[in-house]
């Protein structure tokens, strides 16, 4: 049978329209989830068409590229090449697009960072979203290696668009131009969402190139900042606070005082009750802890996330390690040593030496290294979902929320502790910390969670439930003999992450950064506090020194970046750092890198210089001197 040779030069001419049809369709995917998933509002019309135009952009030398390339290469090394660049580049669009109907926003620096959080995102839309790019890319193929078959027609027989292809090297090249210019607005901003000027694959990339640059910007673990300062620790001090604390105290005459700090997952103060929250009987309990305790306004995060929270807080510092990423995160295995050698100063390590017991229940198994991390911040027991399971409440069903304890078990756990007197001795007193999981972002309550109204909003769900869980450990609290003796703190590891179901419910004036005012309420019985107490946006470095100055822990060895909340820190701002991104915070709000009103430029480049030595002193080990 003799081959059709017009209709070889058909099929060959098709391929650049099925290159053309596969573009086309990553990119009207690209706008359904952008305009009709995430809804974007307040662009101008000048800002709707970069918005529009800058995905065009990527695609077009994407298309401009493979087609230059199958053209003059038009082998089967080419053709793979050709293909594979097909493929990723529908597996950036794919995750990208599940990103915005996530979050609202590209994947972020701050999400590569944390990327052992990643089960919490990988629902089943994220597994279709791979699923329809995997078929388009299939079908695509298929076409383009139809085409590739068909024999080469003579001469004659050309079409007009296959006699010269000199243009697509010229188009690619100027595409390629236009793409570098993009590069600085390509990255994530502090504002969590997507920029007008940004498209899929360029944020992603740089985003990652971010990651990487901060990485090697550092020196290298253990290395020192110059000849003969390896001995050297600036940061070390001999005392925590000089002013006697202010307040009256009790007629209280307990001998000990505990301690117990619950560190809320990611949340915000705005929608809590006693902070002005909109949402009648959301947080009856938090509200009725609020009642009994000091009430700390205008106070911010001054890291985020989870890792960087809770260890930041307990050293008053600026860690740079966070959960999970490529480099220097406590989930590399290669680094882990490494990180764990560090010496710090903390809370839990300061209050053992004066003779505490020191414990931390998490909700996690111990595969997870927020509990490696606890105990190299000094905790003599970190009580881990295996404890819990096995010896705590063993005849319990265990409920869970992606492999970690609910908030309900968590609370019945550490009832369970404090009734048996496991935290401590007969005559010892204990320090402890609490951390729940069931208020992570992208979460909702699971089937025997207590949702809010009509239980719509996964933010106030998640929430209401999680009161209803600190209510239990309230009621148990209260009407103990700790209750005399304890001091409670209730903070957050870090703000609400402005995932969509947040923004809905957050109020007209939010922002979204992830940097937030959060909940900080002091029960003490020892200290007659004023009902409120105003940080004027003060943030969570503080938390240490504001903790010890209560017990009257004044004069021990110490590296805090934080002074108390009850001493004047002579500072016009608070200052937190996520990674490289530096946020003012004042009692009007948050203001990121590059909005800083010109009255505060000049605290706030001395707090970022003060972070950024942080970072190296903390990479060459030069925290705090080693005990020996």
């Amino acid at each position: 049978m003799r081959w059709n040779t017009g209709q070889a030069a058909a099929d060959r001419y098709m391929a650049p329209r099925h290159r053309l049809v596969f573009v086309t369709g990553l990119y009207l995917a690209y706008l359904i989830a952008l305009y009709g998933l995430v809804g974007i509002h307040g662009d101008s019309i000048g800002e709707s068409l970069v918005r529009l135009v800058t995905p065009l952009i990527e695609l077009g030398l994407f298309y401009s590229f493979t087609e230059w390339l199958d053209g003059r290469w038009p082998g089967r090394i080419a053709s793979a090449l050709v293909l594979l660049i097909a493929a990723i580049v529908s597996a950036i669009y794919a995750v990208q697009i599940y990103a915005l109907y996530l979050s609202g926003n590209f994947i972020t620096v701050l999400a590569i960072e944390n990327r052992t959080e990643s089960r919490i995102v990988a629902q089943r839309s994220l597994y279709l979203a791979l699923l329809i790019a995997v078929v388009w890319w299939l079908i695509h193929a298929t076409a383009c290696l139809r085409a590739r078959r068909a024999p080469r027609p003579t001469s004659s027989g050309l079409l007009p668009t296959q006699r010269s292809r000199n243009w697509l090297l010229p188009l690619t090249l100027a595409l390629l131009l236009v793409q570098a210019c993009l590069v600085p607005w390509q990255g994530s901003t502090s504002l969590l969402e997507v920029g007008y000027r940004q498209a899929p694959i360029g944020s992603l990339v740089s985003n990652y190139g971010k990651v990487l640059r901060s990485n090697l910007m550092l020196p290298s673990s253990r290395q020192t900042d110059s000849a003969g300062e390896a001995a050297t620790f600036p940061l070390e001090k001999r005392e925590v606070y000089s002013t006697p604390l202010s307040f009256a105290s009790t007629d209280n005459d307990a001998t000990i005082k505990n301690v117990i700090v619950i560190f809320t997952e990611g949340t915000s103060a705005r929608l809590i009750g006693a902070y002005g929250g909109q949402y009648p009987n959301l947080t009856p309990n938090i509200d009725r802890l609020a009642a009994r305790s000091m009430r700390v306004t205008h106070y911010y995060n001054h890291t985020a996330a989870t890792y960087r929270g809770i260890q930041g807080q307990l050293v008053s510092g600026y860690p740079w390690a966070g959960g999970g990423g490529d480099t220097d995160a406590w989930e590399n295995s290669n680094l882990r040593s490494s990180m764990v050698s560090t010496n710090y100063r903390s809370v839990p390590m300061t209050l053992r030496d004066l003779g505490y017991r020191t414990n931390f229940l998490s909700p996690h198994h111990d595969t997870v290294e927020l509990n490696t991390m606890l105990r190299m911040l000094g905790f003599d027991k970190v009580f881990s979902f295996d404890d819990v399971s096995r010896d705590i409440a063993p005849g319990n069903p265990m409920y869970t929320v992606e492999g970690a304890l609910s908030d309900g078990e968590l609370f019945h756990a550490l009832n369970l502790l404090l009734q048996r007197h496991t935290l401590s001795g007969a005559s010892q007193p204990f320090f402890t910390g609490v951390y729940n999981f069931g208020t992570h972002a992208f979460l909702d309550v699971v089937a025997f969670g207590l949702k809010y109204g009509d239980g719509s909003n996964p933010s106030l769900n998640k929430l209401h439930n999680y009161d209803h869980a600190v209510g239990t450990f309230l009621d148990y609290f209260f009407a103990s003999e700790y209750a005399k003796n304890t001091i409670l703190i209730f903070t957050a590891d870090h703000a609400t992450y402005p995932d969509p179901a947040y923004r809905q419910v957050a109020g007209k004036d939010y922002q979204p950064y992830f940097v937030d005012q959060i909940p900080l309420l002091i029960y003490d019985p020892f200290h007659r506090l004023p009902a409120t107490y105003d940080a004027n946006g003060r943030t969570s470095i503080d938390l240490a020194p504001t903790l010890l100055q209560l017990l009257g822990v004044r004069r021990v060895d110490n590296s805090f970046l934080g002074t108390s909340l009850f001493e004047d820190n002579h500072q016009p701002i608070g200052f937190s750092a996520i990674g490289r991104e530096f946020y003012a915070t004042d009692a009007h709000g948050v203001y990121p890198e590059g909005s800083i009103p010109a009255t505060y430029l000049k605290p706030f480049t001395d707090d970022k210089a003060a972070v950024e030595d942080y970072y190296r002193l903390e990479k060459a080990n030069r925290i705090f001197e080693p005990l020996h």
